[in-house]
């Protein structure tokens, strides 16, 4: 292994998205297409009193006034993608911004432990503070994780803890929407940089814009070419002149520089796709490539 670059640290990464909110990315993509993505229904967004007949439920809401509390005005997020990550169940919230678990991955009644529960992002918002004024029933629980989600810990007593509530609030600053690698590479004069530089210290690798662009357009069988295409693409995205908020990308960015320091440069031997180097990168390509698309914290450019 190169100069620093510690391979346990980036499967550790990795595994926080294979085992996370990426483990049934597929799931949630039908989960999402069930109900509009993170749409905003007519109803005030309500706390419930209980899980049924057991398990881990609550709201995913609109915090219009971005206090971190659920109250007048507020509004329910509809389809909101909601994930019980012990278990991969993945649900979308109902026209009350409502989400519920009850069974464990094998369709057994929940068993009582602790368990981690994340709401996808939805595009264009951020999570609300956490705990405010310490009444669970109506302040939200979640917390960024840096990978697209909120994330709450609950530990689960039946008959339930019904109060996991996930707030999100429309990010004040004016974004300008994601671009993909299609937007980058036919848009050079909507670049804010003249010069990209990926990897890590000690081991950086700068490349001007032309030479950016022509790798853009080469993505192939090399992997590292993929993975380059979706990195330059996320970070000219979060990049302060662009003003997107990078909340929900911004460690799988830096794990995705921690990949190309290992692997680069691209005079190595190239990266297959059946290799172990991309069964480590795919997660952070995956998600990277999520954001670029304007399907998380930030809204696609028109």
């Amino acid at each position: 292994m190169s100069q620093g670059i510690n391979q346990n640290e980036l499967q550790e990464k990795t595994q926080k998205l294979l085992h996370g909110p990426l483990k049934h990315v597929r799931a949630a993509a039908l989960a999402a297409a069930l109900l509009p993505l993170a749409s905003v229904a007519a109803t005030p967004a309500s706390a419930q009193n209980t899980c049924g007949s057991g398990g881990i439920c609550g709201v995913v809401w609109n915090d219009v006034n971005a206090n971190g509390v659920q109250d007048a005005g507020d509004t329910p997020f509809v389809g909101a993608v909601v994930t019980l990550v012990n278990t991969g169940e993945v649900t979308a919230t109902d026209l009350d911004g409502f989400y519920f678990f009850t069974n464990d991955a094998a369709g057994f009644p929940l068993p009582e432990g602790v368990y981690e529960v994340a709401a996808q992002i939805p595009p264009g918002t951020t999570p609300s503070a956490t705990n405010v004024g310490g009444i669970d029933t109506v302040d939200s629980n979640g917390t960024a994780d840096g990978f697209g989600s909120s994330v709450a810990t609950v530990t689960y007593v039946f008959p339930g803890n019904p109060n996991t509530d996930f707030g999100f609030s429309t990010t004040s600053a004016p974004q300008s929407g994601t671009g993909t690698p299609g937007y980058w590479k036919n848009h050079p004069e909507a670049w804010p940089v003249a010069s990209i530089t990926v990897g890590v210290p000690p081991k950086t690798f700068t490349f001007t814009k032309t030479q950016a662009i022509a790798i853009l357009d080469s993505v192939g069988k090399d992997k590292r070419t993929t993975m380059f295409s979706s990195l330059v693409s996320a970070m000219l995205n979060v990049n302060v002149l662009i003003g997107n908020n990078p909340a929900c990308v911004q460690s799988t960015i830096d794990a995705a520089n921690d990949w190309m320091a290992h692997y680069l440069p691209f005079t190595n031997p190239r990266v297959d796709a059946a290799s172990l180097a991309w069964k480590l990168g795919e997660p952070l390509h995956r998600l990277m490539d999520n954001y670029n698309n304007g399907m998380l914290c930030a809204p696609h450019r028109d």
